[in-house]
């Protein structure tokens, strides 16, 4: 571990609206890294994973924190991701909802005992897996931390966290809420840095879990460099979601619903509706619809309260968004938006939301995640072929389907590759309920009891009949 980490100039914490710089942050040493880890793995055989009444408590004080602190959680969300303020409290607002569900589950006893055939005593007892690591994206950096670190501290683990350089400043706050509120730096600790520093978190051989979310293609990497040591892997990844619109739904609610879903976070989110899929009877009035509402949204500030979209969090990120525009334009029929938005006269990476239409199958429109608020629009004829089309893509993590036919909706509900499915309606996530992808999109759950499973292990023991 002779390398030293810095963080990268362009991933500095600044605001994507105003492209302020927010302030420093210094990298992890690797020697830092080597002893927080060992810090973690010796909590693991203290009090922490065995006294649930203590984990509840302190769960329950950092879920009050937080919301205390609301006011500010919110305002660094948005000046370090770019999120409209109306996002902004909603992802408070779900990362303490988040902790408190899973404060109710640290006293959760989760096993079972039998008497096997020959007279003998089996037990089933979960226990927690060991110290993991939780690598949190910029677009939802409370709301997606809180979702994999709250059950995973219900579950009795120590945790370091790495988020992303553009938003430690939030994360690092959140976190000091933590400790404020009783949990130590050795359960629960930030590791700021690069890719670098994930991956020496990876690899290093006493973290025995990893709790990803980010890009297919990061995960993949992440996913082998764990191999080796056999590591647990948690994978939430890249996503298409497709929209699917019968002729007997209520057309109009879909057409806005879409519109608004494509738009979240400027489009820079696993779960934005990317594809929208409408039967060839209810084409028009659907694309017309989905046109006036994108063309109606405003970007500007995201501090503003009438705000529909932010900006894109670089300038990366607008010459990635800016390609698939210009290949719209060229190899589809671009119906609106997809150009620079002047948004209150401030000089970030703002657009205007697009959709398409007439994209090919095997387009990079329809097959790439592409994170910006770019819709394709795409008829189809009938339930098979709805089918067809939505599970065309590699991804597998959200889908939604309208109609006003129940036993339609079970059925294509069932045969959507989808590790969630929503029937008349959109984006609806609870702590209660299980997430997580199909595919391209990941491996694993998160969420609801299975999310506190996902961080244990599962051990026989068994008792001799005797004689």
């Amino acid at each position: 571990m002779g390398t030293e980490w810095k963080i990268p100039q362009d991933a500095t914490p600044a605001d994507p609206a105003t492209l302020r710089v927010l302030g420093e942050v210094t990298a992890v040493t690797p020697g830092e890294l080597d002893q927080a880890v060992h810090t973690a793995d010796q909590a693991m055989r203290g009090s922490w994973p065995v006294d649930a009444k203590l984990r509840q408590v302190a769960l329950w004080r950092w879920a009050d924190l937080l919301a205390e602190h609301a006011d500010e959680l919110v305002s660094a969300l948005v000046a370090e991701s770019g999120k409209p303020v109306r996002e902004a409290r909603i992802e408070v607002a779900g990362a303490v909802d988040s902790l408190r569900y899973n404060a109710g589950l640290t006293r959760l006893v989760n096993g079972r005992a039998g008497t096997l055939p020959d007279g003998s005593q089996a037990h089933l007892v979960r226990e927690p897996v060991g110290v993991t690591a939780l690598i949190v994206p910029w677009n939802w950096p409370l709301l997606l931390l809180l979702r994999d670190l709250a059950p995973a501290l219900a579950a009795g683990v120590t945790t370091l966290v790495k988020p992303a350089p553009q938003t430690t400043l939030v994360t690092q706050r959140a976190v000091g809420l933590a400790h404020e509120a009783g949990i130590g730096e050795d359960v629960v600790r930030v590791v700021a840095g690069d890719g670098l520093v994930g991956e020496a978190l990876v690899t290093h051989p006493l973290v025995r879990a990893v709790a990803f979310t980010g890009s297919t293609e990061v995960g993949a990497a992440i996913r082998s460099s764990a191999a080796p040591d056999m590591t647990r892997t948690l994978l939430e990844l890249g996503g298409k979601a497709a929209m699917t619109v019968f002729a007997d739904a209520d057309v109009d609610a879909a057409a806005e619903t879409a519109a608004m879903a494509s738009v979240i976070t400027t489009g820079q989110m696993c779960m934005a509706c990317t594809r929208l899929l409408v039967q060839r009877g209810a084409f028009d009035r659907v694309r017309d619809r989905v046109v006036d509402v994108l063309r109606s949204l405003r970007a500007g500030d995201p501090r503003d309260e009438n705000t529909d979209l932010g900006p894109l969090i670089s300038a990366p990120a607008l010459e990635r968004f800016t390609g698939y525009v210009d290949l719209a334009r060229t190899g589809a029929r671009l119906l609106t938006g997809g150009e620079r938005a002047d948004a209150d006269g401030l000089p970030g990476h703002f657009v205007t939301p697009a959709a398409v239409t007439g994209a090919a199958l095997d387009s990079p429109l329809v097959q790439h995640d592409l994170f910006g608020p770019l819709l394709s629009i795409e008829p189809f004829d009938d339930e098979e072929d709805a089918v067809r089309l939505a599970n065309a893509t590699p991804y597998g993590l959200a889908a939604a389907l309208w109609t006003s036919d129940l036993h339609r909706a079970w059925r294509v509900s069932r045969r959507l590759r989808a590790g969630t499915v929503w029937v008349n309606g959109y984006n609806r996530s609870y702590a209660e309920m299980p997430s997580g992808g199909h595919g391209a999109s990941g491996l694993g759950r998160t969420r609801g009891v299975e999310g506190i499973e996902q961080f244990t292990e599962l051990k026989h023991v068994h008792f001799g009949a005797g004689r």
